[in-house]
């Protein structure tokens, strides 16, 4: 199993990135909010996966993402893929943060992430990440704030980092007008 990557990223795309390493390079998936720059030597925390037909390689920055990311697929129904996305989404931080406040949005607003899913991640992971039980009453929510959000032009990426800002609790009306004073600050 390889566990840590140290050499000089040679090419990305997307999400696949070469890094040579002693001669040889190795093909790793990257979150997209990674920013390497082509040339520059980097150090990469690997968790290494393995199915019957393909063997790949996910890079992470530091251990507290490649933990999250290895616990996000340890959710069933949650695959490499879709823990990438909600790597991609946010830092280790703000992605714990919406789990310990049972956020569903946060996760319904990446995209793969049903509300269904967005509930499995927060009952499974949070008596991992914190000592509290999971908020049920937050899983009763929607997505409608990511949708109010988004008729009105914001893009994920704005929505998804004030979401963890903004109260739950609250009724949507107030949700939006909490959004829409967090967006524009």
């Amino acid at each position: 199993m390889i566990g840590f990557l140290s050499g000089i990223l040679k090419s990305i795309h997307g999400r696949q990135a070469i890094i040579l390493v002693n001669g040889v390079g190795y093909s790793v998936a990257l979150p997209t909010n990674a920013n390497f720059m082509p040339g520059k030597e980097v150090e990469l925390f690997i968790h290494t996966h393995v199915r019957e037909d393909a063997l790949t390689l996910f890079g992470f920055k530091d251990e507290s993402s490649l933990d999250l990311f290895e616990k996000l697929i340890s959710v069933s129904g949650v695959g490499p893929k879709s823990a990438l996305a909600i790597i991609s989404a946010g830092s280790a931080e703000v992605i714990k943060k919406a789990i310990e406040a049972s956020n569903i949005n946060f996760f319904t607003a990446i995209s793969g992430i049903g509300k269904k899913g967005a509930q499995k991640i927060i009952i499974e992971l949070k008596p991992k990440l914190s000592s509290g039980d999971a908020d049920l009453s937050n899983l009763e929510g929607n997505s409608e704030l990511n949708q109010a959000l988004g008729s009105l032009g914001f893009t994920k990426t704005e929505i998804l980092a004030i979401l963890p800002d903004v109260d739950s609790v609250s009724d949507l009306s107030a949700q939006i007008k909490q959004a829409l004073k967090l967006l524009r600050s």
